[in-house]
């Protein structure tokens, strides 16, 4: 097993790109009202909702939950939540401008036609935040459909001014674009970088970091039963979590029968997948034996403010999972990102979260192997987050966005 520094020790250097020409008349918005595009805004008292019902409310990944929370917190105007699918007369009737809270949508995955025709129809000047394309690695190009091309043109067309309009999570996405002729785009990482509201995250962190000579409990963003290039590292992570004096969490995201596992909604899983996610993380059990597993040590969480309370409570938090590593950075806790893919490793790199590729861990994971992966320079990442903070600032002041009080804070 090889050591990599965490993405503080080798921050990104952005390059200029060309700005549109195409520009939506904005001048009749002195304050325009916003318009997030996100159906749920709180779950509510989500102990006892029914499973579709909050899988459909995290819009079928629970890491959803942190961008969309961060930009909420940010966008001072007055605002309204708006599902994507809302009718073009209602998004009109509603706001002077669209704040779309994006994701890796860029991919052969989607297919958006039919919100790209929704937008069109609409004409109402948007913002996309944290857009990403997702490929195996950089060194390959996003494959898109028709209907997720026509969907991107829609967001760079419909602009408030000359400025870039779309917020991308790296370099790369932006490049992306730029080859399928959408050019324009600005490089801005995650605004989930921008939850916590000290100027000095990186410093707090390395206190607690720094504050014990090995690592105690250890919290697992867990991955995927389909994922087995990643079963191995999970078993070890898994055994290391199980620790009798200082036990951890398994705490799940996506897709949804991984997710049901955390909720007791074993019913629900057909005995195949189920015996498929037994495999993944403690193959070991007999099936009963994994059912009090799961109720033991799965986890899913509904809303930041608890999920991120629970981070704080161990050592370290790692995985393939970046939103639920990147969300103990914010509660003052480490994290490790296990890079899989273009997606993860954009985002780490573009918020200095520490991160290590699936494809270097061939050695026996140890507490003390760890501990050594992970290389954190508080100074250069809150100097990094503050860098990153104003161009935050800029994107959305140029866009017509009032910035949140705290986030021109962490900017200044």
């Amino acid at each position: 097993m090889t050591e990599q520094n965490a993405a503080s020790e080798d921050f990104p250097v952005e390059s200029p790109v060309a700005a549109s020409n195409i520009i939506v008349d904005a001048s009749r918005f002195s304050a325009p009202r916003v318009a997030l595009l996100w159906q749920t805004p709180s779950l509510g008292l989500y102990s006892n909702t029914k499973f579709d019902t909050l899988y459909k409310g995290i819009g079928h990944n629970n890491g959803n939950l942190a961008f969309v929370y961060a930009i909420a917190s940010h966008v001072a105007n007055t605002k309204v939540f708006m599902p994507w699918h809302s009718k073009p007369e209602a998004l009109r009737a509603a706001a002077d401008l669209l704040v779309i809270p994006c994701a890796n949508q860029l991919g052969a995955h989607t297919d958006l036609g039919v919100m790209a025709d929704n937008l069109a129809a609409a004409g109402v000047p948007i913002v996309a935040i944290g857009l990403g394309a997702q490929t195996k690695g950089y060194g390959e190009d996003m494959q898109l459909s028709e209907g997720t091309h026509r969907w991107a043109e829609t967001l760079a067309r419909l602009k408030v001014s000359s400025d870039a309009n779309i917020l991308t999570r790296g370099a790369y996405t932006v490049e992306q674009l730029n080859k399928i002729g959408i050019v324009g785009a600005q490089s801005g990482g995650c605004p989930s970088h921008f939850i916590n509201p000290a100027r000095d995250l990186g410093a707090r962190i390395a206190a607690n970091w720094n504050g014990g000579d090995t690592i105690r409990s250890i919290t697992v963003a867990a991955g995927h039963q389909a994922w087995g290039y990643m079963r191995p590292i999970e078993h070890q992570l898994i055994a290391m979590m199980m620790d009798p004096l200082y036990p951890g969490q398994y705490v799940v995201q996506s897709m949804s029968d991984m997710i049901k596992i955390s909720r007791n909604e074993f019913a629900s899983i057909q005995d195949e997948i189920l015996d498929r996610i037994r495999n993944h993380t403690v193959p070991h059990y007999s099936r009963e034996e994994f059912l009090g597993w799961c109720r033991r040590y799965a986890r899913s969480y509904y809303d930041i403010p608890a999920w991120m309370d629970s981070l704080r409570q161990h050592d370290l938090t790692i995985g393939a999972r970046y939103h639920g590593v990147a969300l103990a950075l914010q509660a003052e806790k480490m994290g490790l990102t296990i890079t899989i893919d273009s997606r993860t490793r954009e985002l780490c790199e573009n918020t200095g979260v520490p991160h290590v590729s699936h494809e270097q861990l061939t050695g026996p994971l140890t507490r003390q192997a760890l501990k050594k992966l992970v290389a954190f320079n508080a100074k250069k990442y809150d100097a990094f987050r503050r860098s990153m903070a104003q161009k935050y600032v800029a994107f959305l002041q140029n866009n017509s966005v009032a910035p949140a009080p705290f986030l021109l804070n962490l900017a200044r």
